[in-house]
C-alpha cells in the first residue's frame, strides 16, 4: 500500500513540476470532511467494456477509495448514495467508520433503469445541509452514462447546491458529458472522464487527500470537541449503543452526557458533542500545516565544498559529493554522461538537500521535514542545557 501511494505521489509530484507552480503559501486543507459518494448503477453500469462490468468495477474502486479516504481523513465523514431507477436511493448514513460502508458494498448491487444526475444531486445537498460551517460539503460521482433522466431543470438544483457551498466532482466512465462539466464547473468541483481501469482508479483516488481552500474564504472558529473513553466489552457491559439504541457491549461514552456512540468520529445523538479520539486528531495536524514546497536546486548550484554541511550523521560527513539529507543518496553531477544525477530540491527553511523520491516521501506521507525537525531538537538541545545549573 505504502509503495503504492508513493509511485502515485511521484506521478502528482511530477505532473506539477511540469505544471505552472501553485501558491501553496495561502492555501490549506479541510481536515474535517462530509462527502456524499454517488455510485451511478444504472442500466449503463452492467456494460462489459471494462471488466467484469462497469458497476462490478466501480465497487471494487470505492472500496478502495473508502479505505484511502478514512486514511487521510480521520475526522470526516461519509456516505454512499447510488443512482437505478430513475431514482436516488441511500445504502449509507454519515458516518466516520470505514468498515459499515464497505459491508454495504459487498453484499451486491443490482443495475438497471436510467440515471438521474438530478435526484441525486437533490438527496447528497439535503442531506449536506445539517453539516456544521466549519465541515467541508463535497460531492463525488461515478458516472457511468451518457444521459440522464430527471423530473426537472437540473440546472436550478446545481444553483441550490452553490448557494450550499457543496464541491461536486464526477468521475464518468464513458465519453465526456456537457452537463457533468457545467456541474463541475459551477460548483467547483472536478471533472475527469477514464479511459480505463487503472485510469479510473488513479481519478477516483485524486479525491482522496483533502482539496486545497484559499486561507481568506476560511474563517477561523473554534469547534468543542469531546475525547470519550473506551466502554468495556462483555455481557455485564451491556448498554444502548447510538441513534439506533442497539442493545449491545463496547462502543464509546461521551464525556458531556455519558451516552454510548458506536464509532468514532462521530456526533453525540443525545447532545450533539463531536467525539474523536486523539490520534485522529494528531493525523489531522498536517493537512493544517502542510510541508512547504522545496525548490528545485540546478546541477550548477551544486558543490562538493557543501557536503559536510548537508547531512549531520557524523559516519557519513566525510563522504565525498552532495548528499540528501534523507536518503544519503549522491546528488552530485555524475562524471558520466550516461547518469543523470536527477531532480534535487531544498528546503527553503534548513536549505537541506533532498533527492526527488524523499521530496514525494516527505510531501505525501511523511508531512514532516526531517531536516527542520533535527534543527528544532538541536536547538531545543541546546537551549536545556543553558537552563542547567552546574553544582
Amino acid at each position: 500500500m505504502l509503495a503504492t501511494r508513493l509511485h502515485a505521489g511521484c506521478e502528482r509530484r511530477a505532473e506539477s513540476k511540469a505544471a505552472a507552480p501553485l501558491e501553496c503559501s495561502c492555501q490549506c486543507a479541510h481536515p474535517a470532511r462530509d462527502d456524499q459518494v454517488v455510485l451511478d448503477m444504472s442500466r449503463a453500469a452492467s456494460m462489459t467494456d471494462m471488466r467484469p462490468n462497469r458497476g462490478a468495477m466501480m465497487i471494487q474502486i470505492l472500496q478502495l477509495f473508502v479505505r484511502e479516504f478514512f486514511d487521510q481523513n480521520p475526522l470526516s465523514h461519509l456516505s454512499i448514495m447510488m443512482l437505478r431507477n430513475g431514482r436516488a436511493e441511500r445504502l449509507t448514513e454519515l458516518s466516520g467508520s470505514p468498515e459499515a460502508h464497505i459491508s454495504k458494498l459487498k453484499e451486491g448491487l443490482d443495475a438497471g433503469g436510467n440515471a438521474s444526475l438530478q435526484n441525486g444531486l437533490d438527496l447528497a445537498v439535503s442531506a449536506l445541509k445539517s453539516v456544521p460551517p466549519y465541515g467541508h460539503r463535497e460531492v463525488l460521482m461515478l458516472f457511468a452514462g451518457l444521459s440522464t433522466c430527471d423530473p426537472g431543470n437540473i440546472l436550478d438544483t446545481v444553483q441550490v447546491a452553490k448557494q450550499q457551498r457543496v464541491r461536486v466532482s464526477i468521475v464518468g466512465l464513458a465519453a465526456e458529458v456537457h452537463i457533468c462539466r457545467v456541474i463541475t464547473e459551477e460548483t467547483g468541483g472536478i471533472y475527469s472522464v477514464g479511459m480505463s481501469d487503472k485510469h479510473v482508479e488513479e481519478c477516483v483516488m485524486d479525491h482522496a487527500p483533502p482539496p486545497p481552500t484559499r486561507a481568506s474564504g476560511a474563517g477561523a472558529s473554534l469547534v468543542r470537541m469531546g475525547f470519550p473513553q473506551k466502554a468495556a466489552d462483555g455481557p455485564t457491559a451491556v448498554a444502548f449503543v447510538g441513534a439506533d439504541c442497539l442493545l449491545q457491549s463496547g462502543g464509546f461514552t461521551c464525556p458531556r452526557c455519558k451516552a454510548r456512540v458506536l464509532d468514532l468520529p462521530s456526533t453525540c445523538h443525545v447532545c450533539g458533542l463531536t467525539l474523536v479520539s486523539s490520534s485522529q486528531l494528531a493525523r489531522s495536524y498536517h493537512h493544517l500545516f502542510p510541508v512547504k514546497p522545496f525548490v528545485e536546486v540546478s546541477s550548477n548550484d551544486l558543490s562538493v565544498q557543501d557536503s559536510i554541511s548537508q547531512t549531520s550523521v557524523p559516519c557519513f560527513q566525510e563522504l565525498p559529493g552532495v548528499h540528501c539529507h534523507g536518503c544519503l543518496s549522491d546528488l552530485s553531477a555524475s562524471e558520466k554522461e550516461d547518469q543523470d544525477p536527477g531532480v534535487v530540491l531544498q528546503c527553503s527553511d534548513c536549505k537541506h538537500l533532498f533527492c526527488f523520491d524523499c521530496d514525494v516521501y516527505v510531501h505525501e506521507s511523511l508531512h514532516n521535514c526531517p531536516g527542520c525537525e533535527a534543527s528544532s531538537s538541536r536547538h531545543h538541545d541546546v537551549d536545556h542545557d543553558d537552563m542547567m545549573i552546574p553544582d
